[in-house]
């Protein structure tokens, strides 16, 4: 068997240890403030909603079942900033074949993750062909806990992270195969369903953006590419003058939030060295996650900027150079653009890791081809290879691995609970001190399943009414 093939057989079982992680992962799962939100809009159900009750005293299952429509979803979405339609819409599909589990509302981001793997896996190989750094890439991603805990997020975070990888595909495809006009279609096509999925992918959609029109300037602009772009611009724009209303309250939120934490101290200082350790831990250079120091900080990123410097002065090879390139551009683009955020908004907002979620595949892949590069250069000691994976690999899957073990999910809202309870129970009548649990709750059970609430505004638990007793249980719910 020669080196091809064994290449080709690692890479794919590392491709299966990856997918089977997604699908295995986590132990126990909890929800928190925002997989709340990412489920009442799949369900049609807005922060204005609880307010349309105010004057009933009792609600129905069934009245609650009524507000789970598309249109619904839609304004839901809009409510919520706009962000994420075609992932509310897609839960909103995905959970009336598979039910309102939360198993069910998990498993949309699981399948999102395992296509964002598959899309990767073709990704690494435009690179890297069957060479085994193909696995190594996939280690690195699957170990990133941005990328692994996205994948059992009930949030968009997985849905774009796929959708912008595979516009990379037919990005990397359109820019140095063949300029056909459909790769440009799809480039444009899958960028836009990541904006819709989630707005921040649009960071690594404006490279894709600038670096065309630096290396294919006045060709870019031909008719046929215009035509084959018009689809995913238009279909964009149309969003856009629709959500403009969502747009609105996301600027309200920013200027909140402005607002809220203005007192406090704000430094370029601060926002530099934290892009900076978060950018180092997207190339999976894990030294800043040891300590929060700037020194360490400092070093982490210095480390990968040298690599990047190394491998440039070392190959030869024109396309390696404009490969790695282009990868480290793509990696760094979330620390640039959320950076810039940051000072924009004199906040700190940005500075949120899973912001990263969508160059992080880019990161990955940049550092497992610059071994890869490296290796095929004769006048590079294999030690230095081995040095890399000492840093990034090793730690990684070190890092990962006691994740794991440490993982305690901790209980923020007990509606799952609760709703696991009614059902096995037959509980028909529930007292809720506020509708918003109601409409939560609702949200958790089989449609089919026959519960009236009642508003009982001076309890402080929820009240079961079972076919031989009342039960109280305590309420949980922690919003932020």
């Amino acid at each position: 068997m020669g080196n091809t093939e064994i290449a080709k057989k690692i890479n794919i079982l590392c491709l299966l240890i990856a997918i089977i992680t997604v699908l295995v992962l986590p132990m126990k799962k909890e929800i928190w403030y925002d997989e709340s939100i990412s489920i009442l809009c799949s369900k049609g159900i807005t922060y204005d909603t609880p307010a349309s009750f105010a004057d009933s005293a009792t609600i129905s299952s069934g009245t609650i079942n009524k507000l789970n429509t598309l249109h619904n979803v839609y304004i839901a979405t809009i409510n919520d900033n706009g962000n994420s339609l075609l992932y509310n819409v897609g839960l909103h599909w995905f959970t009336m074949l598979a039910g309102n589990t939360i198993a069910a509302y998990m498993l949309l981001s699981k399948l999102s993750s395992i296509l964002a793997l598959l899309a990767f896996f073709v990704l690494c190989r435009l690179f890297m062909k069957d060479s085994v750094y193909t696995g190594v890439a996939i280690l690195l991603l699957m170990t990133d806990l941005n990328f692994i805990g996205m994948s059992h997020e009930i949030r968009a975070y997985s849905m774009g992270t796929f959708f912008i990888i595979l516009a990379g595909v037919y990005f990397y495809k359109f820019m140095y195969e063949e300029e056909k006009p459909m790769y440009f279609f799809c480039t444009g096509l899958f960028s836009v369903t990541a904006v819709l999925s989630h707005y921040l992918s649009f960071y690594v959609v404006l490279m894709f953006l600038c670096y065309l029109l630096f290396v294919k300037k006045g060709r870019l602009f031909s008719v046929k590419n215009l035509l084959a772009v018009a689809i995913p611009v238009v279909i964009i724009g149309v969003y856009l003058y629709f959500a403009f209303l969502g747009l609105k309250y996301m600027s309200a939120q920013n200027q909140a939030i402005a607002h809220k934490v203005a007192a406090q101290p704000f430094t370029i200082l601060h926002v530099i060295t934290s892009s900076m350790a978060l950018g180092a831990v997207d190339f999976r250079e894990v030294l800043s996650a040891f300590g929060e120091k700037t020194a360490a900080i400092v070093l982490g990123f210095l480390v990968v900027v040298a690599l990047y410097v190394f491998a440039i002065v070392k190959t030869t090879d024109k396309v390696e150079k404009r490969n790695l390139h282009l990868l480290f551009i793509l990696g760094a683009s979330g620390s640039i653009f959320l950076a810039a955020l940051c000072l924009k908004s004199h906040h700190y907002t940005a500075l949120y890791s899973r912001y990263h979620s969508f160059c992080t595949p880019y990161a990955c892949l940049f550092m497992a081809y610059l071994m890869y590069v490296l290796s095929k250069n004769t006048g590079v000691n294999k030690l230095v290879i081995g040095g890399v994976m000492v840093i990034t690999l090793l730690p990684s899957c070190v890092l990962f691995a006691m994740s794991v073990k440490k993982n305690n999910a901790i209980v923020k809202y007990s509606h799952t609970a609760i709703a696991k309870e009614i059902e096995a129970d037959k509980v028909t009548k529930i007292e809720v001190p506020e509708w918003d649990d109601a409409l939560l709750i609702q949200s958790l059970l089989p449609d089919d399943c026959k519960v009236d609430y009642a508003l009982n505004k001076s309890s402080a638990n929820f009240i079961l009414y079972k076919a031989n007793a009342i039960e109280h249980v305590t309420i949980i719910k922690t919003t932020n």
